[in-house]
């Protein structure tokens, strides 16, 4: 390159004919150096970019495997420089934050991405705050395959319950036990918000709020001002008496797109239907880690309460809830062990549910808290392509080291 650009040797003295060729040559290295000017900072990004996926491909080789080895019945191999080598087979991702960008979707990218890892024969699975109602549109967007067998796994409301769900146009279960039956009874009587078509659900396990525990959150809400959402089945009931309870009932709808069911009887009638499977009291984003410690004083040895994400509203759930055991619960009932899935979250409620995990992934956006005990933090914000790759990344991602090699001689050229 440096004979190229700064010739040592003065043009020489030629004949006519000689002269052109000398001048044809000339010519030549000029366009030469102006065709290595132009694509010099090419060459240099697309190396740049190389050397930052190396990380990135060892990581995301222990999720993309191999048809064989899916074939087989296991999961890739997992990376883990010189540890002992773990075999992952299940992907669990929370979703506002992580799985859902900033306008509560899931993007094409991402979605085709997680099909693929569940036709190599991953389960891919969500763990959310939420409540059933308020992620089957979720479900419906990453149109995962169903059989007759399983269904696609969700913990819901922090851990409190476990489903299986078929999706519109499955089968649905082959089997039809009580639990089952009563769920799609209670749940399913009215056509599911969000989707097109009654869905078929069946319950795994559910852990509510004591009946006691429930009475002393209402009246600790109430003394506090604030209004409560109460969940049972895929509904949520409120009881806003204020602009300000309204004003936070309709955010939440518009963050989850379930309708919450107001009443006016202090609950009365949605207690004597059932026990909630959690509750969530509203209030002020300034006021967030106020109202949360309250709640932990008041409902101490009762409850298990936990810091909202977004900032504007506190859970309330069974003291022994969490999203950790519910992600175990789930593995219990799906045959996999807790080694072999890997979560990614971002909210206070995630760290039960990283740190029991076989490997656990915070968000690049997630609190500091969440990312001092996740072992690892994802690239990448929820902004930006959520928790997996898009496709920009996708061919790099995932070449094999010979094609590395191939790579880095034609940038070298």
């Amino acid at each position: 390159l440096v004979f190229t650009f700064f010739p040592t040797k003065r043009a020489p003295v030629f004949t006519l004919p000689q002269y052109s060729a000398y001048r044809g040559e000339r010519l030549t290295q000029r366009r030469f150096r102006i065709w290595l000017a132009a694509t010099l900072p090419s060459k240099i990004f697309l190396y740049a970019s190389f050397l930052s996926r190396i990380r990135l491909e060892f990581d995301m080789q222990s999720l993309s495997g191999n048809e064989d080895r899916a074939a087989a019945g296991c999961g890739p191999t997992k990376h883990t420089y010189g540890e002992n080598i773990t075999k992952y087979r299940m992907v669990a991702l929370d979703l506002d934050g992580t799985l859902l960008n900033p306008d509560h979707k899931v993007s094409d990218a991402t979605a085709d991405y997680l099909r693929r890892l569940n036709e190599k024969g991953f389960i891919v699975s969500i763990a959310t705050g939420r409540s059933p109602g308020s992620t089957l549109h979720v479900i419906d967007a990453l149109g995962m395959k169903s059989n007759s067998s399983s269904g696609f796994p969700l913990v819901c409301l922090n851990g409190a319950r476990g489903l299986e769900i078929w999706p519109s146009g499955s089968k649905g279960p082959v089997k039809n036990n009580s639990i089952q039956a009563k769920v799609t009874e209670a749940d399913l009587s009215v056509e599911n918000p969000g989707t097109e078509g009654a869905l078929c659900i069946e319950e795994l396990f559910h852990e509510p709020v004591p009946r006691k525990t429930t009475l002393k959150s209402l009246q600790l809400a109430k003394e506090l001002g604030l209004v409560t959402n109460y969940y049972i089945g895929l509904e949520i009931h409120a009881q806003p008496t204020t602009e300000s309870h309204y004003e936070l009932t309709r955010r939440y709808t518009e963050l989850t797109g379930t309708e919450i069911l107001h009443c006016n009887d202090d609950y009365e009638a949605v207690i004597a239907k059932s026990l909630p499977s959690k509750m969530v009291v509203f209030c002020d984003t300034s006021e967030i880690d106020t109202v949360c410690s309250k709640l932990q004083k008041g409902l101490v040895g009762e409850a298990h309460v936990v810091r909202g994400c977004p900032p504007w509203f506190v859970e309330i759930l069974n003291k022994d809830v969490n999203k950790g055991k519910g992600l175990e619960l789930m593995c219990k009932r799906l045959g996999v062990r807790l080694e072999e899935t890997i979560a990614f979250g971002d909210g206070d409620n995630d760290k039960e549910f990283l740190s029991m995990a076989g490997r656990g992934m915070a968000m690049k956006n997630a609190r500091e808290a969440v990312k001092n005990i996740a072992d690892g933090v994802t690239e990448w914000t929820n902004a930006e392509v959520s928790v997996l790759p898009g496709e920009g990344d996708f061919w790099i991602a995932f070449l094999s080291w010979p094609n590395h090699c191939c790579l880095l001689v034609f940038i070298c050229l």
